[in-house]
């Protein structure tokens, strides 16, 4: 399960978006898919002067998958074929979140001799093969790269995931927007933050799934790292003993702040020494809703 607070416009920009106009113009349908559950949330669009969106609905599906598997349950098709037959051709921005249980990171280094776009495919690609070895077979890459002289930020999900999605999504006439790993949502909602409260581009950003934790190091607007933790439900404990690691070998990331959504009941105490800045939605969704998933984490956390 995934612990994150959507919030739409925000953690999924229009920018990113293959169909920016839907993006911009379109309700939207977002599909979240982890090993256990699919939710779906569908949004209403208001218009002028905000253009910000409203819950209209919210759907869990139970799913019998395995935190260590590559792919998806079989059942995950048939439930999605249940769930998109009554919108087949509808006109919606479609969002498609994936667990981050399916998606490979890792940060490369700058290399200036990298002149064309086939080499540089070609250095990501050696290194997530360096990286995770035999895990790597056939994978979609996707590369954020960094200002001059800056790493590079390396994504991959399995082709087949990719293929999948897009076939089932056709076969009902719509059309992904955005497919997109879960630690996405959470950067693009702690980068948001830090604008709106005028702080700098630094600090650690964690994305919480329920045996998962996809953590980045953030510094002076470059990614440093990132790393996925195999977590049971001491996972506050996990996540400092591994912040205290990173600080032994590099100290110079000591002070960071720890970007994460306090919703589930996360206390300052339960990270000590590290500083804890929620990430708060933007676009309220309703106190009802907000209740609602205020329960669901607390039910689905350790108490702290």
């Amino acid at each position: 399960m995934l612990h994150h607070y959507p919030d739409p416009g925000v953690d999924c920009r229009w920018r990113d978006s293959q169909r920016w106009w839907q993006a911009l113009t379109a309700p939207e349908l977002r599909l979240v898919i982890s090993c256990d559950e699919l939710e779906v949330f569908r949004f209403t669009r208001q218009g002028l002067p905000n253009f910000t969106r409203e819950l209209l609905d919210h759907q869990r599906y139970v799913l019998p998958g395995n935190g260590q598997d590559m792919l998806p349950p079989e059942a995950l098709w048939q439930t999605l074929d249940t769930v998109l037959s009554p919108l087949a051709g509808q006109y919606w921005h479609v969002v498609v979140v994936v667990s981050n249980q399916y998606a490979r990171w890792l940060v490369l280094p700058w290399q200036a001799e990298l002149r064309s776009q086939a080499d540089r495919e070609a250095y990501y690609l050696h290194g997530l093969q360096q990286a995770f070895a035999s895990d790597m077979q056939d994978w979609q890459v996707r590369a954020q790269a960094g200002g001059y002289g800056q790493a590079t930020l390396v994504n991959a999900l399995p082709a087949a995931l990719s293929e999948k999605l897009h076939e089932v999504l056709t076969e009902h006439r719509l059309s992904p927007g955005v497919i997109a790993p879960a630690w996405v949502l959470s950067v693009n909602q702690a980068l948001y933050s830090q604008r709106q409260q005028r702080r700098s581009a630094d600090g650690w950003i964690v994305c919480r799934e329920s045996g998962l934790l996809t953590i980045g190091c953030l510094m002076q607007e470059a990614w440093q790292q990132v790393r996925q933790l195999p977590v049971g439900q001491q996972w506050q404990q996990s996540l400092v003993q591994l912040l205290q690691r990173e600080l032994v070998v590099h100290p110079e990331r000591a002070g960071l702040p720890v970007y994460l959504p306090k919703l589930n009941g996360v206390m300052q105490a339960s990270l000590a020494p590290f500083e804890v800045l929620d990430i708060l939605p933007a676009h309220g969704l309703g106190e009802v809703f907000n209740q609602s998933m205020r329960r669901r984490m607390a039910d689905a956390s350790p108490a702290v």
